[in-house]
This record gives C-alpha cells, sequence and structure tokens, in this order.
C-alpha cells in the first residue's frame, strides 16, 4: 500500500485499489488503510460526489500529526488542513469539527504557538481571520485581502503610502524624459508598465512582504 500511495501525489480511491491490488479483498484493504490511518500515515477526504479517498501524509505532516495528542486538536488541525491555500474561519471550523466555538480560539493559540498553522487577518475587518498550515502559501484571493488588511478593514494609511509613492516614481520618470530630445524616445523614456512598478516597491521596501503584479 505505502508503495502504491508514493507512486502518486494523488489521493486514491476504492476503485484505485481494486485495479491496482485486485489480489487484495476489499476488507483486508479497509483493515489496512483504518490501521494506518490510526497511526497518523494517511488522511481521509470525501469527493465531491461523497465518496471517500485516501491520501498519503508527507514525514513532516505524520511527525506533526503524532506530537497532537487531543482529540479536538488533531480535529482543528486537519480541518485546516484539509481547507489548503483557501484558508478556514472560526465559524467554519467548528461546524467542520463539531467543536464549540468558545473552544477553539485557546486550541488554534496551541496549534499557532506549535508553528504547525498560521493565521491571515483579511481586509473585511479585524474579526475575520483565516487559519492555513504553516508551510501552505495562501491562494491569490486570500493572499490580496490579508497584504491590505487593517486593524478595522482595509489599511488605507498603507494604500496611500503605496499610491503616493507610485505618482511619485510616474512624475519621476516623466521629468526624466522630458531632457530627451527624440519624440519617440522620450514617450518610451516616460511609459512604466506594472512589472516596473512593481519592481520598484519591492526595490523601496515600503512593504515588508513581498507584493506582485496583481497585488498592486
Amino acid at each position: 500500500l505505502i508503495k502504491l500511495f508514493s507512486s502518486t501525489k494523488q489521493s486514491l480511491t476504492q476503485k484505485d485499489f481494486e485495479e491496482k491490488l485486485p489480489d487484495v479483498s476489499l476488507a483486508d484493504m479497509l483493515a489496512v488503510l483504518n490501521e494506518m490511518q490510526k497511526e497518523g500515515l494517511l488522511d481521509v477526504l470525501i469527493h465531491s460526489d461523497r465518496s471517500l479517498c485516501w491520501k498519503l501524509r508527507s514525514n513532516s505532516e505524520t511527525q506533526r500529526m503524532k506530537s497532537l495528542t487531543d482529540l479536538e486538536e488533531k480535529a482543528v488541525y486537519g480541518a485546516v488542513n484539509k481547507a489548503g491555500s483557501d484558508g478556514i474561519t472560526l465559524k467554519s471550523i467548528s461546524i467542520e469539527t463539531k467543536v464549540a466555538q468558545n473552544r477553539l480560539p485557546k486550541i488554534l493559540k496551541g496549534l499557532l504557538a506549535k508553528k504547525l498553522i498560521k493565521e491571515l487577518a483579511l481586509s473585511t475587518g479585524q474579526k475575520h481571520k483565516v487559519y492555513l498550515l504553516i508551510d501552505v502559501e495562501p491562494s491569490l484571493k486570500i493572499a490580496t485581502s490579508s497584504l491590505f488588511a487593517g486593524e478595522s478593514g482595509v489599511d488605507s494609511e498603507f494604500v496611500g503610502v503605496l499610491e503616493s509613492a507610485c505618482l511619485k516614481y510616474l512624475h519621476h520618470k516623466n521629468t526624466k524624459s522630458m531632457k530627451l530630445d527624440d519624440p519617440l524616445a522620450r514617450k518610451a523614456a516616460s511609459y512604466a508598465s506594472l512589472q516596473d512598478m512593481t519592481n520598484f516597491i519591492s526595490e523601496s521596501k515600503i512593504s515588508t512582504v513581498k507584493m506582485s503584479c496583481n497585488d498592486l
């Protein structure tokens, strides 16, 4: 089974097992899968058609799960893991795990302290946060929303600083281009692409978070 899982990074379904391991009975297969799940070696996922599938955890994921001894803590970690790059809110974690919302802050604080998950505030408000595994990159939507997050919504001061810096950059390019005699060269020198602007913001260290063209 481990060899079969290791041969693919994708999750495997019951049909996959039946095709790849035709000599193993379904009862024996499920018994082994259940044992591997108990040992923290597998993630059990649910497809959109409600069918089950299994995915082998990496060594680092397995070690993380072994460090979690509390059942509720394991359930919360599993919900965050399942959410992937889109992250998951406190309310959704409560629904997913059936753990009361008033108990979640303590559990999440423990996972944050163990550096198993991370917390991102969204620009929709101070209390609107999502949680992701520590080594998972947030999706474009989440990353953009968290980049401009302030204490009570969008960080207008930060946005204003970016806007001012961009305008000064464009003004500088335009002033510099006016010294050129050739009209075509002058026009080309005054132009700044979105990538040029992004590079300028990055080099100026205005933002401590790396920004992409989409962010700008």
